[in-house]
């Protein structure tokens, strides 16, 4: 071999042996062989060949495609959460810092006391 295998192949491969061990087909049988197991001529073998291993390519190659579109998606969400979590700390410290949660004690109390007063 000259090149090496891509992930499809191994996988086709592989899918190929699994089809031979089950069909009792022996791993060197030639095309003609797996043709004439499926009652059908080298030529329907090859059309078919054509017809549904391009399909199957396609439909890899889809989904390929929408696997990338996500992968994307999700490390855009990553970063706004990550942008998001970041601004939520920001605000959280700077609300520590400036005790806001003292002042708006104090702004309820001061509004109490002028609100019992007019009554």
């Amino acid at each position: 071999m000259s090149d090496k295998l891509t992930r499809e192949e191994v996988a086709t491969l592989i899918r190929a042996c699994q089809i031979q061990k089950k069909q009792g087909i022996a791993p060197d049988t030639s095309i003609s062989g797996i043709c004439h197991a499926a009652a059908i001529s080298r030529k329907t073998g090859y059309e078919w060949l054509e017809k549904f291993g391009t399909q199957q390519l396609d439909k890899q190659h889809e989904l390929a495609d929408v696997l990338s579109t996500l992968q994307r998606d999700y490390e855009q969400l990553q970063q706004a959460h990550d942008d998001l979590t970041f601004e939520h700390k920001g605000l959280e410290l700077a609300w520590e810092i400036h005790r806001v949660d003292e002042l708006l004690e104090e702004k309820k109390d001061i509004s109490g006391r002028k609100n019992r007063q007019r009554e």
